[in-house]
């Protein structure tokens, strides 16, 4: 299991990858990750599970470490979906199969035009604690994260 980044959308969405192989250094001493820093270094691959968290029928997820440039990024693919559907939905979710009622992820959302969208919004979800136990009575349940974007 681990965390995911989805775009979600009423049409198919169009898949992204860079346009050139980029440095991968993984320093787990200090515990950082470099890539390059290009803003084209990220992936954006088909969501085949997408219902499985939203009521959209299309995904894609995205796999990236986020810088500004990217989120950029983003934001213009985002505007070009919007140019097709009336609303795009931008997640931060737990990979899971299923889940007993006690384990639904607490689902914090938040809806903003396409004119107020900022790489702010794009950092805050990419930067959201999945794990942050909102619910005292059932610790184990995860905050999945949803910005929805609307024309």
């Amino acid at each position: 299991m681990s965390v995911c980044r989805i775009i979600a959308s009423d049409m198919p969405l169009a898949e992204f990858a860079p346009s050139q192989n980029y440095p991968l250094e993984i320093n787990v001493d200090k515990g950082t990750i470099y890539d390059g820093g290009a803003d084209d270094n990220y992936f954006l691959n088909t969501f085949a599970n997408v219902q499985g968290y939203t009521k959209k029928k299309y995904g894609v997820s995205l796999e990236w470490q986020y810088t500004d440039g990217r989120a950029k990024q983003i934001i213009e693919y985002i505007k070009t979906a919007l140019l097709e559907v009336d609303s795009v939905e931008f997640w931060l979710v737990w990979l899971m199969d299923c889940y007993e009622f006690e384990e639904r992820p607490f689902v914090h959302k938040k809806t903003i035009s396409i004119d107020e969208l900022e790489i702010e919004h794009i950092k805050e979800i990419d930067s959201a604690i999945i794990w942050n136990t909102p619910d005292k009575m059932y610790p184990n349940r995860p905050s999945f994260y949803c910005l929805t974007v609307i024309r």
